[in-house]
C-alpha cells in the first residue's frame, strides 16, 4: 500500500496543481504496478508554513521561490 508525503511551501502549488500532483503521482504507481494498485495509493499534500522551510539553515520564503520562478521563465528552462 503505497503512501506517498509531499511537502511544499504553502501557496507554491494551487489546490488545482496539488490535485494534478495526486493524480500522477499515483498514475506513477499504476504505470509500474498495474491498475490494481490504484485504490491502495494514498498521496498526502501538506503545505510548510512560509519561512518554516531552510535549505542549508538558511529560511526558505515565497519570495524566494517566485523570484526563482521568474528567473527560470526569463532564461526559458
Amino acid at each position: 500500500m503505497p503512501y506517498v508525503a509531499v511537502e511544499h511551501l504553502e501557496g507554491a502549488f494551487t489546490l488545482e496543481q496539488q490535485q494534478q500532483l495526486m493524480r500522477e503521482i499515483t498514475n506513477a504507481f499504476v504505470k509500474v504496478g498495474g491498475e490494481g494498485i490504484r485504490p491502495n495509493v494514498t498521496v498526502v499534500i501538506r503545505e510548510i508554513a512560509d519561512g518554516r522551510w531552510a535549505i542549508g539553515g538558511e529560511a526558505l520564503t515565497m519570495d524566494e521561490v517566485r523570484r526563482v520562478r521568474e528567473e527560470r521563465a526569463r532564461s526559458g528552462s
